[in-house]
């Protein structure tokens, strides 16, 4: 729109149907943003529904661990009581339950001291660089409770992994007051040490069965490793081989097709009969006569 000398507007719309317009881009605007902010809640909600199915399953797991170990401890205290075990073995059985209640105990940290725990700093300072470069609120938004699911995720796999290990040393640890208590029940000097011998065999024997599972995968791995070399070496030393024969063979080949066709023109040189050179002679054209 442009404004002549005379004050006339060249514009095709009269100012009523231009504010309406302008009214209409408002609305436009607006509507957008208020479906922007609506799209933000909804996912906002979703996003905290999720967690909170999470925190509750996470929850149930801690609770059911808890129990388990209080019924552990409980069943195991009272069996010490009843089978009146010294107090060296006392001791010794309070501490190693004191290292299992603090492996469990861990299992109970709040969140942020499990994203510290579990989560390296290098990660989260890579996510917050990520989330400073992205513009759309939205997308920052997604991408955030994207990697914070991911962390729970893998905080809640190392807390089974690490709840399994409890469990692992607390089956151990029956195994070896079992063993014990089977040693102490012995009278005879010769018998305890045969008991003793016996579960050294076994300790020995379950040691040696990790060892070789633990040096299974690296094994395989040098295996294929140098049976890939020697594979290699072969081919290469085959190929070479033939390479050098066929080379070998065309050259001979080729010197004896040269020496066979040297001598093939040699003897057709001594064989072939000499020509004397005849002289023709042809008629005048003219007869003879001078013009």
């Amino acid at each position: 729109m442009a404004d002549t000398r005379s004050g006339k507007s060249t514009s095709p719309y009269t100012q009523e149907q231009q504010e309406k317009m302008v009214a209409l881009v408002r609305e436009n605007k607006e509507r957008k943003e208020l479906l922007k902010q609506v799209k933000l809640k909804a996912i906002a909600e979703e996003q905290a529904a999720k967690m909170k199915e999470l925190e509750e399953e996470m929850e149930k797991e801690k609770k059911a661990t808890e129990e388990e170990a209080a019924a552990e401890a409980d069943e195991e205290r009272k069996r010490r009581e009843e089978k009146g075990e010294s107090s060296g073995t006392a001791k010794e059985d309070v501490a190693m339950e004191k290292k299992i209640n603090e492996g469990i105990a861990n299992l109970s940290l709040g969140e942020d001291e499990e994203a510290e725990f579990y989560v390296a700093q290098d990660e989260r300072d890579a996510l917050a660089n990520e989330l400073a470069a992205l513009e759309d609120p939205l997308e920052r938004r997604e991408r955030e409770e994207e990697k914070k699911l991911e962390w729970k995720l893998r905080i809640k796999r190392e807390k089974k992994r690490r709840r399994d290990e409890v469990n692992r040393l607390t089956a151990e640890v029956a195994k070896v007051r079992d063993c014990r208590q089977e040693v102490q029940a012995q009278a005879d000097t010769s018998a305890k040490m045969e008991k003793v011998l016996g579960y050294l065999e076994v300790l020995s024997a379950a040691w040696m069965e990790e060892r070789q599972a633990n040096r299974a995968q690296e094994v395989a791995l040098s295996a294929m490793r140098s049976g890939f070399r020697d594979f290699a070496r072969d081919m290469v030393t085959h190929v070479g081989g033939e390479v050098k024969r066929l080379r070998d063979s065309v050259g001979k080949f080729c010197e004896g097709a040269i020496e066979g066709a040297k001598a093939i023109v040699a003897v057709e040189g001594d064989t072939r009969p000499r020509k004397e050179p005849v002289k023709l002679k042809f008629p005048d054209a003219y007869g003879g006569k001078k013009e």
